[in-house]
């Protein structure tokens, strides 16, 4: 190892056990413990590349208790490294916690580059990487995501997501409902043998998923999102709408349920679109 650190933080393979660099098995083997997720499962890498290193578990339920542990390892001079079950560590896995306390002790880190699925994700997805945001996993009532998406929209900004298999669809749907027929890109099973890259605009996508059905892990990223793409959703459902004879009245209703907007904008956007037409 060119550098001696006292703790690493090294990311692991996201699906593919190959993927994961000289440097991240070099520190593996010469460490003396390795803190991590599920010892079972970092079990299988560290035979699949013939480590034999001392794992110990380390995750969310007893990361707190874990800290005192692994600062009086450091301090007794032992190598130790922090691993996730899958990418890099402190990302939306243990880790945030003990890299709090050694800098607060002033104890020399190093965090190793890596696999990371949320940077597979923007990359695959073809769309604008020159600035995203990364928001996590999208929250489970229909209310904070409300807020949540919101925020994001307001970034202008390419997002990336974490969401699971089975609440899948539903965000597809809710997303719809806020934004109307905006273009994601779902990153399904990353560097696994069925990896999937499928984007296009959430219609399409949402038919998709609900014939073939969601499986594996997934990244979803959602295209930058403007103010005028969303005013021509609404504006085509209008006309749809209108077409198909149904009331202002009743439009304005289904329009602020669809689009989750109050009822004076929903108004606001049927007169104006009533005004150009008759122009």
């Amino acid at each position: 190892m060119d550098r001696i650190s006292n703790i690493y933080f090294v990311p692991t393979p996201i699906g593919n056990m190959k993927d994961i660099t000289l440097r991240a098995l070099e520190v593996l083997e010469k460490s003396d413990i390795i803190y991590c997720e599920d010892t079972r499962n970092s079990l299988n890498l560290l035979k699949f590349h013939n480590i034999n290193t001392k794992l110990v578990s380390y995750h969310k339920f007893n990361e707190s208790e874990r800290v005192e542990e692994i600062i009086s390892n450091i301090s007794d001079g032992k190598i130790v490294s922090v691993i996730s079950d899958a990418g890099m560590p402190i990302i939306n896995d243990p880790g945030f916690v003990i890299l709090q306390e050694v800098i607060k002790r002033d104890i020399s880190y190093e965090i190793l580059p890596g696999a990371c699925a949320l940077i597979n994700g923007i990359c695959g997805s073809g769309f604008d990487a020159t600035s995203f945001v990364y928001m996590g996993f999208v929250p489970k009532t229909d209310s904070e995501r409300k807020k949540y998406f919101q925020s994001f929209k307001n970034m202008n900004v390419t997002g990336i997501f974490y969401e699971s298999p089975h609440r899948l669809l539903k965000t597809l749907k809710f997303l719809y409902s806020l934004f109307g027929n905006i273009n994601v890109c779902v990153c399904r099973e990353l560097t696994k043998l069925f990896e999937e890259y499928k984007r296009g605009c959430l219609e399409e996508i949402i038919s998709y998923y609900s014939e073939k059905g969601v499986k594996g892990e997934i990244v979803l990223i959602i295209e930058k999102i403007s103010d005028e793409k969303v005013d021509v959703d609404i504006k085509k459902e209008i006309l749809k709408l209108k077409d198909d004879g149904y009331s202002n009245k009743d439009i304005v209703k289904m329009l602020k349920n669809s689009f989750n907007i109050s009822k004076n904008e929903a108004y606001e956007l049927v007169l104006n679109l009533e005004n150009k037409e008759e122009k």
